[in-house]
């Protein structure tokens, strides 16, 4: 796992060295760290790495606001956003950031945003549902959400409704818990691709209503929102 480290302070790049350090000796993970104490230093480098930390106020700017530069030539690395301003966590959204992290930092959350960067590499699955006379096969990325229906259950697609033959219970062990959230007892939504929610309602990306269930309005949101903080969304 090759990651950068963008950062002009000698304290915070001495932390985050040794931190991920211990984390590729803790869990028998290669780690290769590169730092870059200017942005003219990395926008002249070749190579691409797996995940980018940027720290607040490399060279004077919001980490956010590096961020968006580093965007222009890489789309698809995972960042990590360091800030000691948390009211910044929303603006990650305009950047994809896998992980917005208030300084100070600790170890412990250096390891949960690798911890999360590399679970997420291998959290798409393959979800087989019986239909008419065949066996359709789905990724979990494809899936917004699936909804129960008496013995058998339909699965929403971006363009599609789906019904299957395969029971509702049976499709949601086969999805990955992190990414799928059961809002209803009916009614099971993929979190990557929520648009907006209410106390009421979720409306997916696709433009799909779902509905919340009561007892279920709050732990959505806290759910949701610790989801957010530490997942990369991608085209």
């Amino acid at each position: 796992m090759k990651i950068y480290i963008l950062s002009n302070e000698p304290k915070t790049v001495r932390f985050l060295t040794g931190a991920i350090k211990t984390y590729g000796e803790q869990k028998y993970v290669e780690v290769e760290t590169k730092v870059f104490r200017r942005m003219r230093e990395y926008l002249q480098e070749f190579d691409k790495p797996d995940l980018i930390v940027i720290d607040d106020n490399f060279e004077m700017k919001p980490s956010v606001e590096n961020a968006r530069v580093v965007r222009t030539r890489d789309g698809k690395a995972a960042i990590v956003l360091l800030s000691s301003n948390p009211e910044r966590v929303f603006e990650a959204f305009s950047v994809k950031a896998h992980r917005f992290l208030t300084k100070p930092v600790t170890q412990s959350d250096i390891f949960d945003a690798l911890d999360a960067y590399r679970k997420e590499l291998f959290a798409d699955r393959v979800i087989i549902v019986k239909v008419e006379n065949a066996f359709r096969v789905f990724t979990s990325e494809d899936i917004y959400a699936v909804i129960a229906d008496v013995n058998h259950a339909t699965i929403m697609t971006k363009n599609e409704m789906v019904e299957t033959l395969t029971k509702f219970t049976r499709i949601e062990t086969q999805l990955p818990e992190e990414y799928f959230y059961k809002c209803h007892r009916s009614y099971i939504v993929n979190m990557k691709h929520v648009a907006k929610f209410t106390s009421e309602q979720i409306e997916m990306t696709n433009h799909s209503i779902v509905p919340i269930s009561r007892r279920k309005r709050l732990d959505f949101h806290m759910t949701y929102s610790a989801f957010v903080k530490g997942h990369t969304f991608r085209e």
